[in-house]
């Protein structure tokens, strides 16, 4: 009891000791089905809002166990999850428990074979401190999940690490789920390791994407011949839930296995070929200042074309003046929609007009460019333009009339 949170969260959920055994049964089956879809958890009945014992559930539900009475509510779960059922007599201090109850603790585990649903027909989730009904969506990604949650292995071979004259058979991991308790056979013996028949099958703990397993199988010269032909991999191996599995694949060392590296010099003719591309893409690359149209020396707007765009687009035109007011010396703006991400030259303020804001933001542009109050210098996909000193000057001076 010591060791409960205060108050409820993701992790956990409290129900008191009041509650009827008829909506304890209810949510009691879609806390399992929400913890079990959202990363495991814990279902307490008998405490209050505080995490503190209240008195606790009978020990009897009807002419039931109480322990019984919860193994069938949590088994009409489909598919039913791992879990465990704890009663606690004795509250330590935390609040109070009558005799003859008990706080009854159900900790729903991890699972690796989601969506679990309720027995109402709908799947569950925790969201924060409360267990909701979960979207078609997230129903979806937990069945992605379910399969790549499940340990995926495979195999490769490689030149041995500071000794590239010997091949190397390796077990992989192709998911993030761990392979336990694997049990590698390769049949028959390739010619090097027929003297270590006696260590098959090899029995190795637990594989996953941080810990493959290598083993030397042949040398590099004449790999084939030593190796054989017609040579069998077959790795056994259960998931954290205990489900088994098993790889089988016909293995060939030929073509498996780069051309074997002579000298030390590999470094220099890497290093060469990267300040080669390095050059490539640098005379590929097309940098602002060259791509930037040149200022162009526009004759001064009448008096009048102001008073024509502001009746034209009224409101971009004031959240332009408020930017300017705030930035007096911005000249460049950008045009861009609100999800996208702008890395800007500290060294050059830039405005941010987007498209979610000004329909037609690009015509209102166009109005602006046509009365040579601003002109065009995109050097990529972002629209990009100057704003002229006749148009700043109108917008500044209108802040402060």
């Amino acid at each position: 009891m010591t060791q409960l949170p205060s108050a409820e969260d993701d992790v956990f959920e409290f129900k008191s000791s009041g509650t009827p055994f008829d909506a304890l049964k209810k949510k009691l089956s879609c806390a399992v089905s929400g913890f079990a879809n959202s990363g495991g958890g814990y279902f307490i009945v008998g405490v209050d809002a505080n995490g503190k014992a209240d008195g606790g559930l009978s020990l009897n539900v009807g002419k039931q166990d109480l322990r019984d009475w919860a193994d069938q509510v949590i088994n009409q779960v489909e598919p039913v999850p791992r879990y465990d059922i704890k009663l606690i007599y004795d509250s330590i201090g935390q609040g109070a428990i009558q005799s003859d109850s008990a706080v009854l603790v159900v900790g729903i585990h991890e699972s690796y074979a989601g969506p679990h649903m309720a027995p109402d027909n709908h799947y569950y989730i925790r969201a924060g401190a409360h267990t909701v009904k979960a979207k078609h969506f997230i129903v979806d990604a937990i069945w992605a999940k379910r399969h790549f949650s499940k340990p995926r292995l495979t195999h490769q071979f490689r030149l041995k690490p500071g000794k590239e004259e010997a091949i190397q058979l390796g077990i992989l991991a192709l998911t993030d789920s761990p392979a336990v308790d694997a049990k590698i056979v390769v049949s028959p013996l390739p010619q090097m390791i027929q003297h270590c028949e006696s260590l098959f099958p090899l029995q190795i703990s637990v594989i996953d994407r941080n810990n493959p397993f290598f083993f030397d199988v042949t040398t590099y010269f004449k790999a084939e011949e030593r190796f054989g032909e017609d040579i069998y991999l077959e790795v056994e191996y259960c998931d954290l839930a205990g489900n088994f599995y098993a790889y089988k694949s016909k293995i060939e060392v030929t073509g498996s296995v780069p051309p074997i590296s002579i000298g030390n010099d590999n470094p220099a003719k890497m290093v060469k070929a990267l300040e080669s591309i390095n050059k490539a893409l640098f005379q590929l690359a097309t940098s602002r200042e060259s791509a930037a149209k040149p200022s162009l020396i526009l004759s001064k707007p009448l008096e009048s074309v102001f008073i024509d765009i502001e009746k034209l687009i009224p409101e971009l035109l004031a959240e332009i003046k408020n930017d300017l007011f705030e930035h007096p010396f911005a000249r460049e703006l950008i045009l861009m929609p609100k999800g996208a991400a702008y890395n800007g030259d500290p060294n050059n303020l830039v405005l941010e007009y987007y498209f979610e804001n000004h329909p037609w933001l690009r015509s209102k542009m166009r109005i602006l460019e046509n009365y040579a109050l601003i002109y065009e210098i995109t050097y990529n996909t972002t629209p990009r333009f100057v704003i002229t000193e006749e148009l700043a000057a109108y917008l500044i001076s209108s802040q402060t009339k």
